[in-house]
């Protein structure tokens, strides 16, 4: 295991409104691909190990979410339309009416914000096997939310060894760079909130109280 700075090159936009990406997630992620794992359903989760060194406690994995500057934003929308014609062509006869207006068949426009980052870069920092993690991400092709469109398409990737600071990779100048426990050795005043410490971050029910960044 190395310390090791992680770069994902974008082509364009991403959308990003649950924040900042984790690695390890998207290293579990690339693990469940490449061996055709089942989909992850809540409370009967399979431990998928990643080539990332785990914290003395094994409770999460040494490896921070991901920094970016975005530098430019753009507002986008999500557009659903009811499909009217197929409805009509598979309804009773005695179909008259298709609220369009409300309830199941209501059109839809909400608007997302996206963003174009600086150098359209992201980085992260980790302690793990350079190669295997090499081996790993290409498996991760787009990043962020609305992939199926196009948005957070990965150009390139690059793994590399860096110089460690005190507290590396995840605590730099007393900041958490990533969910961290509250006692967590190098923290200065850290923000807190309910997260999840590792992943699956969507699985809500095992929040607890972390330091954030």
């Amino acid at each position: 295991m190395e310390q090791l700075q992680v770069t994902a090159r974008l082509f364009g936009a991403i959308a990003l409104p649950d924040g900042p990406i984790a690695i390890d997630g998207l290293l579990a992620a690339a693990v469940a691909r490449r061996e055709a794992l089942p989909p992850p359903m809540p409370g009967a989760l399979l431990r998928i190990e990643i080539p990332v060194q785990r914290e003395p406690g094994g409770r999460f994995h040494l490896a921070s979410l991901g920094e970016a500057e975005f530098e430019m934003f753009e507002r986008r929308f999500v557009n659903r339309r009811f499909p009217l014609p197929e409805a009509q062509a598979i309804g009773e006869p005695k179909l008259r009416r298709i609220l369009l207006s409300g309830g199941p068949s209501k059109n839809y426009r909400i608007p997302m914000e996206t963003g174009h980052l600086r150098d359209d870069l992201i980085t992260w920092w980790c302690v793990g096997d350079r190669e295997e993690i090499g081996d790993l991400l290409p498996h991760v092709s787009h990043l962020g939310k609305r992939r199926a469109v196009g948005l957070g398409r990965v150009r390139e990737w690059r793994v590399d060894p860096c110089e460690a600071w005190p507290g590396f990779p995840v605590v730099r100048d007393g900041r958490a760079l990533r969910p961290l426990p509250t006692d967590w050795p190098g923290l200065d005043q850290p923000a807190l909130a309910y997260r999840t410490l590792t992943y699956p971050y969507w699985e809500r029910a095992r929040e607890e109280l972390c330091a954030v960044p």
